[in-house]
């Protein structure tokens, strides 16, 4: 009966592991499929929202082991610096993203080219002036300027 625990964790790792290299599917990391996500520029800061499906063996193990692997892998997946998880369920995450744009002063900003882990199916970014739409990229292109909000 030894062996029981060893094998339980080497089965626990085997589905944990697998999803990430069944599929060559560029909008999947790990257990998490993307389907889209919305940033929402005010001044230098961003709330970005992220719509995902999991694996249906995994949304278990999420529920009875925790969220701590999927908050981490949902940051990597947006790859931004200075982002904090605010909300996080099991089909989306909301994410405040501080200095996420450079101030130039004078109520002008630059949220510069930005690169995710996966291919985005969907991503909207929205300033106080505009809202962008891109569909399957892996990178917000060579930045935005907007204004602040008036």
């Amino acid at each position: 009966m030894r062996w029981a625990a060893p094998v339980i964790v080497l089965m626990l790792l085997a589905v944990l592991a697998a999803p990430a290299f069944a599929n060559d599917d560029s909008a999947r990391y790990s257990y998490i499929s993307i389907e889209n996500v919305s940033i929402n520029l005010a001044e230098e800061h961003a709330v970005v929202t992220v719509d995902y499906t999991i694996d249906d063996g995994i949304s278990l193990l999420v529920m009875l082991l925790g969220k701590s692997d999927l908050r981490r892998k949902v940051l990597e997946v947006l790859d931004f610096e200075n982002a904090r998880v605010q909300r996080l369920d099991l089909n989306r995450a909301v994410v405040i993203v501080s200095n996420a744009s450079d101030d130039y002063g004078g109520g002008t900003y630059w949220f510069p080219k930005h690169t995710f882990t996966v291919q985005i199916p969907d991503l909207t970014v929205t300033t106080p002036q505009e809202t962008r739409r891109f569909t399957h990229v892996r990178e917000v292109p060579g930045g935005i300027g907007y204004f602040a909000a008036t």
